[in-house]
């Protein structure tokens, strides 16, 4: 009971902010993320500004703008681990391998799960696939290492063992 309480919510809390600092460290040294990072800020942030300036009241603009980026964050960092904690914990899955491929298998095709549509990708979208990929690797193994070796927990059986007196 204890591990449902505490142990995953601490390992999917740890995982999540290793994962998040994974990501922002690979959206500043690739030099394609930091490209894409920078002029999605930068755009963002203009268009943030314009409408505040053009509005009477900015309060509903600036929440919503906040609020559009916790969601983001949320689908992107939050959810996979998520998910594949609560998968993992019911089918009673222990491998490193399984959380780290599973975790990021999901993060990197959650962009393709919400876009909706089939065509083929071209290089830069499967660089930042690839990018989110490792990022739900790095949070797989974080969350592994501290809560998915003993998933399921363990089982306690009683041995007994002849009394010869």
């Amino acid at each position: 009971m204890i591990r449902w309480l505490l142990l995953i919510p601490f390992a999917l809390l740890i995982a999540i902010g290793m994962s998040s600092l994974f990501f922002f460290l690979a959206s500043l040294i690739d030099p394609l993320m930091a490209t894409l990072t920078g002029e999605t800020l930068f755009v963002g942030f203009w268009n943030l500004v314009d409408a505040v300036f053009s509005s009477d009241d900015p309060g509903p603009i600036v929440a919503e703008a906040m609020l559009s980026v916790g969601r983001i964050m949320f689908t992107l960092l939050v959810l996979p681990p998520l998910v594949i904690a609560v998968i993992s914990e019911v089918l009673k899955m222990r491998s490193l391998i399984w959380y780290a491929l599973a975790t990021g298998v999901l993060t990197a095709s959650v962009p393709w799960i919400l876009r909706g549509a089939t065509r083929v990708a071209n290089p830069a979208e499967l660089h930042v696939s690839a990018i989110l990929g490792l990022t739900g690797t790095v949070s797989g193994f974080v969350y592994w290492a501290i809560a998915g070796r003993d998933a399921g927990g363990r089982s306690h059986s009683i041995s007994q063992t002849p009394s010869g007196s």
